[in-house]
């Protein structure tokens, strides 16, 4: 019993003064150990470092230093010994990683305003001057390219030479030609006879630069007096034949000049004169016999002139309108009773070729 006392007094002992010698240890092993220092705070990166100026078109851009990929780095307190106490770096910059200077690019800078020149003073004494008037220049009306000539009759050369190698190419093509008329005629021949037509015609066929044929179509309408002996009247005539023109020849500078001859052959209509007297049949039983007139087929040759103004084309027919005269004979008719007649004509023409 008694010695189980003492152990616990024993152990109340020594559980007495490990509690009041473990803290004077601490506080002797804190006055010994040396202070560490806390590292400086490092500040807050707010953005990108500011760069260099704008550098000058004229200067070449600085050397950029390239970032150091083995620079040493502070070791962190994990990394060191169990119980050692990392030192902080003494220069607070080289805990900052050092961060590469990229150039700024170049930019353009605005051009400075040019100034206007100033205006020269003017002299008062040019101000009473009388301004000198030079001799006006003739102008020339002639246009580029046109060259001189010795006289007109060699630049009326050229003019038609220029044109004649338009209307009449060097290959000769053929080309269809048409004519058309519109015309007023007045006959007259022998035995009294006498009257007044009007009518058209048409020729159509082909043409090259210097001929051409075509086929005519005439129709004429109006009254002539037949001799007046038979009492009647040609009042209308149709037909046609064989024309031999000039073809592309005909045409000249600004206009065309075609000659056609031909010869027609045509069938008349022939009716009673309007004006014939009056028969009367006899008293006396006799027997009276009216004889009817019979149709005519008058022909003979035909000669005409066309004449007008080149217009518009296309590059490949021209077209003019102008005038027409012409002559139409007629020797006879093929079943008779038709004197020689005349027939003088005039019109209008219209020219495609």
């Amino acid at each position: 019993m008694a010695f189980r006392m003492r152990i616990v007094v024993g152990s109340t002992l020594v559980s007495f003064a490990a509690f009041v010698t473990v803290p004077a240890f601490l506080s002797v092993a804190g006055a010994t150990e040396p202070e560490v220092a806390e590292p400086p705070a490092v500040p807050e990166a707010k953005g990108p470092p500011e760069l260099p100026e704008a550098i000058s078109e004229t200067e070449a851009p600085a050397e950029v230093a390239a970032p150091q990929p083995d620079a040493a780095v502070p070791p962190t307190p994990a990394e060191t010994e169990p119980g050692a106490v990392a030192e902080p770096p003494t220069d607070p910059a080289a805990a900052v990683p050092e961060v590469a200077a990229t150039p700024e690019a170049t930019t353009e800078q605005p051009a400075a305003p040019v100034e206007a020149p100033p205006e020269p003073a003017i002299d008062p004494a040019l101000l009473d001057a009388v301004p000198e008037v030079e001799a006006a220049s003739p102008v020339s009306t002639r246009p580029a390219g046109s060259r001189d000539y010795a006289s007109p009759e060699e630049h009326d050369a050229a003019v038609e030479a220029a044109y004649a190698n338009r209307y009449r190419p060097a290959d000769n093509p053929l080309r269809l030609n048409i004519t058309g008329r519109v015309m007023f005629a007045n006959a007259s021949g022998q035995q009294q006879v006498n009257g007044r037509l009007g009518g058209a015609a048409v020729d159509i066929g082909p043409a090259w630069n210097k001929v051409g044929i075509a086929a005519t179509f005439t129709g004429w309408g109006g009254r002539i007096l037949l001799p007046a002996n038979t009492g009647a009247q040609m009042n209308g005539m149709v037909g046609g034949g064989l024309s031999l023109g000039l073809g592309r020849l005909a045409l000249m500078s600004h206009g065309y000049l075609d000659l056609r001859l031909g010869y027609d052959i045509y069938y008349g209509v022939v009716n009673q004169r309007s004006d014939a007297t009056a028969i009367l049949a006899s008293q006396g039983g006799e027997q009276l016999v009216a004889t009817l007139p019979q149709n005519l087929l008058p022909h003979g040759p035909r000669a005409r002139i066309d004449m007008g103004l080149v217009g518009s084309t296309n590059n490949r027919f021209f077209h003019g309108f102008g005038l027409s005269m012409g002559y139409q004979a007629l020797i006879g008719s093929l079943n008779g009773g038709l004197p020689t007649t005349n027939m003088l004509t005039l019109g209008f023409s219209y020219w495609m070729g």
